[in-house]
């Protein structure tokens, strides 16, 4: 049993010991595999941080990067500001002082020079502005606004600026709104304003003989306005150059026409800016039309159709390409049946029918004076009721009073749809010989007192001499310190600040003359500047400025804002300067 014992005993311990034995090589299979596995994951952990560390140093640089271009677009802007003062300034001085002088005692020799100075130093103004705005789009700070606006007297005021410099070249300009327009909408007004005088200055440019018609109307949910000239056309080979920056529509060394090649390429991105549309939508040897679309306002409904001239019968006599269509379609749709006729023999064919009851019949000074008086006395003995004869201002010069006394009004040439209604519709009341009002009226400041606070002596001459010019009694500072200094000393009707001005600016001095007013006391605040900025503008307003002019400044815009300020009981609108 003792022997069975100790073997039992035995085998037991060999279990116990092969036992041991296992577990001992399974932990030491368990140890491999738990290190080998650590051993990976410690190799992945330490690639995603590697990982994680390149992607914050990505970030970190992409930051810096971002700082710097923001820093240098800073800058930039800086600078701009700083040149465009700096230009601007004499700028002013040199256009003012050869307004000053055209108004003096100078012989046609003289005076074609002084002309040759205002025409460049124009010519310099507008450059500046378009690389101005060219930075700006691209610095993206090129600022958008929305605001209601009427359609029509934006695009008339357009054509009627335009009018001298066509006129001069024997050209003639118009513009046709379509019954379906709507009469206002919601956008940039100044910003579509100077796309439209790009795009019709430039068709006035390169135009030779013929005209320019700028035509309004609905299409669908959008607002479309055509440009149109009788020109040679662009090239076929430079149609899409043209609306890339620092491109024109020729490119050959001779080329007759100047410019810096970047009007359209601004207007295009202005349009775009505005969720619209700049094409060429036509182009041949006859001439071009470019096109723009705009959506409409949700509200944007159509005009108010007028029918005053149901059962009138018009004769048109003209040879014009534009102007006078357009009136015959105005007419048309106010209710009259139109004849237009484009030579002497034609007109004098539909006078002299026995059916030749016209109510009205406008014959076109663009004829000589001769067929324009033949025209004039076949109507009357056709027994016309009202005589009316349409000139511009150069062929007014040229008719005489005999040949004016045939005709019972006149209409001036480009003629708004306002006046051609006004004076034409049976409802207006107006007969017998009319009169226009003319638009260059002199404005009235007869004993307005105004401070003029600016720091360059040819500035504040050039602006002195134009306000005494038309009454006002003009009290001059040369800092802004002085500035308020004087408007506490004594009232003032209105106050001109200069932005830049040494001791004190125009911004501080409009604070303290603000915060020292009393009594509810509002002086009109106008500020001056050749900083055309947006952020300028923000800044003049939080000043307690009421009107922002840029400059160079036009003498007679000036005069015009002072009396519109002085009829106002509320701040106007900041004007902005045309291109900025």
């Amino acid at each position: 049993m003792g022997l069975a014992l100790s073997g039992w005993l035995t085998d037991m311990t060999a279990i116990a010991l092969a036992s041991l034995a296992g577990g001992l090589f399974t932990l030491a299979i368990l140890h491999s595999f738990t290190l080998r596995r650590f051993g990976r994951r410690t190799r992945a952990d330490e690639r995603e941080l590697e990982r994680l560390r390149d992607q914050i140093w990505e970030l970190r640089a992409a930051a810096e990067a971002r700082d710097r271009a923001e820093a240098a677009s800073e800058a930039k802007s800086r600078f701009l500001a700083t040149v465009s003062h700096e230009v601007r300034t004499p700028l002013n001085g040199i256009l003012g002082m050869a307004d000053l002088l055209t108004a003096t005692a100078i012989d046609d020799e003289q005076k074609s020079y002084v002309e040759a100075i205002r025409d460049s130093g124009q010519s310099l103004g507008s450059l500046i502005e378009d690389l101005l705005d060219l930075s700006r789009i691209e610095a993206g700070k090129l600022d958008i606004v929305n605001e209601r606006f009427a359609i029509a007297p934006l695009v008339e005021s357009v054509v009627e600026l335009l009018a001298p410099r066509a006129h001069d070249k024997g050209l003639e300009i118009a513009s046709f709104i379509a019954p379906d327009a709507p009469a206002e909408t919601i956008g940039d007004a100044a910003r579509l304003r100077q796309v439209l005088l790009n795009l019709a200055g430039n068709a006035v440019k390169f135009t030779g003989r013929g005209g320019v018609g700028l035509r309004v109307a609905r299409e669908g949910r959008a607002l479309v306005i055509s440009v149109t000239d009788t020109g040679p056309g662009v090239p076929s080979d430079r149609r899409n150059a043209i609306f890339q920056d620092f491109e024109q529509g020729d490119e050959t060394t001779a080329r007759q026409h100047g410019g810096s090649g970047l009007g359209l390429a601004i207007s295009k991105r202005l349009v775009e800016r505005m969720d619209g549309r700049l094409w060429l939508a036509d182009s041949s040897e006859n001439g071009s039309t470019f096109a723009i679309s705009l959506p409409l306002a949700d509200d944007a409904g159509r005009a108010q159709s007028n029918r005053d001239m149901v059962r009138q019968r018009a004769l048109i006599a003209s040879p014009s390409r534009f102007e006078a269509p357009y009136i015959g379609e105005r007419l048309a749709a106010c209710g009259a049946a139109v004849d237009y006729v484009r030579s002497e023999a034609e007109a004098l064919v539909h006078l002299e029918r026995e059916d030749a009851t016209f109510d009205t019949v406008l014959v076109d000074r663009a004829f000589d004076e001769a067929t324009a008086a033949k025209i004039a006395d076949a109507a009357r003995r056709a027994g016309a009721k009202r005589l009316v004869v349409l000139f511009s201002p150069t062929e007014r010069r040229a008719l005489s009073s005999q040949t004016l006394r045939l005709f019972d009004g006149w209409l001036v040439k480009p003629v708004r749809s306002a006046s051609l209604l006004a004076r034409l519709s049976p409802k207006s009341g107006q007969t017998g010989r009319e009169h226009r009002a003319t638009h260059d009226a002199a404005p009235k400041l007869k004993d307005v007192r105004i401070l003029l606070a600016e720091d360059n002596e040819i500035s504040r001459r050039v602006a002195l001499k134009h306000l005494e010019r038309h009454g006002a009694k003009v009290t001059c500072a040369s800092d802004g310190a002085e500035a308020v200094q004087r408007a506490d000393d004594a009232a003032f009707d209105a106050i001109i600040l200069d932005i830049r001005m040494p001791v004190l600016d125009g911004l501080a001095a409009a604070r303290q003359i603000r915060a020292g007013e009393s009594g509810g006391r509002h002086t009109p605040l106008i500020a001056l500047t050749a900083n055309a900025f947006a952020a300028d503008r923000r800044a003049a307003t939080e000043a307690g400025i009421d009107y922002f002019l840029a400059k160079p400044v036009d003498p007679f815009d000036l005069v015009a804002l002072i009396e519109t300020a002085l009829t106002r009981t509320h701040p106007a609108e900041t004007l902005r300067p045309t291109g900025s």
